[in-house]
């Protein structure tokens, strides 16, 4: 069954990014209902909702397994919260509407996770990619409540003729909290700006310490790819693993057509298995001259080796079964040979 054209994974990713700047400009300007500004946003909005909902329907159509998509995936629908609800009176309360605010931007978040989560592949290329996006969900996950907690602070606070000396350094805007969880994501901590309530501070504890481990992980795995590239090594190993086995069995028609001799053939087996010991003597060798890079790159490089080496030493036991089986038949046909 072929998806239809809307239910692609990038094109989701970009439009709950869209819808994400809807949310993100409503908590900067508090959109008021009625107006021009709102009622454009909130159609933009409505259809994005239809689109992301359609997704799920159409995903949870193509599952075989339905308890499991609903286990896996169900979550998502609470990411399907529009813009249009504040227009209920009930909710255009400032208690209700600040919550309202508060929970349409978890539910964006959701959303974002649940648009990084349908990757069908896992090479290292896409490792690195859904570190990116853990990365950036983070700092705007975190942007996000922060700017909400802190900017109740500032408007309780600091709005008032002799603001307290603190308000000086506090986040007041999504761009300053974009740029705070930036700094504190990645663990520099200039210091310009700090948050001063207690959700706020605890998001910063959590930022803190998974930045540390976000950016060791990042590093590893770019320089997992970078060596997974250089010298086009998993295509020189397949090729080098092809020409082994192609130039064996050549050896081996020719050597029954007697294009060969006996000498000979004993020859290309010998350089045959030389050839492949010296190939994992080199990536051995490689593996230990390692220890010298940085230990991200040390730890991607001696996984790439030992993967390479692995795989040569699995060829070389073939290659050498084969010739094994070659000798044994061999004996058997001078055996049957001299019975005659």
């Amino acid at each position: 069954m072929e998806q239809p054209w809307w239910a692609n994974d990038g094109l989701i990713l970009v439009l709950t990014m869209l819808n994400i700047g809807i949310i993100i400009y409503d908590l900067e300007n508090g959109l008021k209902f009625g107006t021009t500004e709102w009622w454009v946003l909130a159609t933009l909005d409505g259809l994005l909702i239809a689109l992301f909902t359609a997704d799920l329907i159409e995903d949870y159509s193509r599952c075989n397994d339905k308890e499991w998509w609903w286990r896996t995936h169900g979550w998502e629908f609470l990411g399907l919260m529009p813009l249009a609800l504040t227009a209920i009176p009930m909710l255009q309360r400032g208690g209700m509407l600040r919550l309202l605010r508060l929970i349409r931007a978890f539910s964006g978040i959701l959303r974002l996770i649940g648009a990084t989560q349908r990757a069908k592949e896992v090479t290292i290329q896409k490792q690195v990619q859904h570190l990116f996006l853990i990365v950036f969900i983070l700092i705007v996950s975190a942007a996000f409540f922060v700017y909400i907690f802190e900017n109740e602070y500032h408007n309780e606070n600091c709005v008032s003729n002799n603001p307290p000396s603190q308000c000086d350094n506090i986040i007041t805007s999504f761009q300053d909290s974009i740029w705070w969880a930036v700094v504190t994501t990645t663990t520099v901590g200039y210091g310009d700006m700090t948050p001063m309530t207690w959700p706020a501070r605890i998001i910063a504890m959590c930022l803190m310490m998974i930045g540390i481990g976000l950016v060791g992980s990042l590093a590893a795995t770019l320089s997992q790819l970078f060596y997974s590239t250089r010298d086009t090594g998993d295509e020189f190993e397949l090729e080098f693993e092809a020409n082994v086995l192609d130039q064996l069995e050549r050896f081996s028609s020719w050597r029954e057509k007697d294009v060969i001799d006996e000498e000979t053939w004993d020859l290309v087996k010998d350089l045959l298995v030389r050839r492949i010991r010296a190939e994992i003597h080199m990536l051995k060798v490689e593996m230990h001259n390692s220890a010298l890079l940085p230990v991200p790159m040390q730890v991607a490089a001696k996984m790439a080796m030992k993967d390479r080496i692995k795989n040569m030493e699995a060829q070389l036991v073939v290659v050498e079964e084969q010739l094994s089986k070659e000798e044994e038949a061999d004996r058997a046909a001078a055996l049957a040979a001299e019975e005659e």
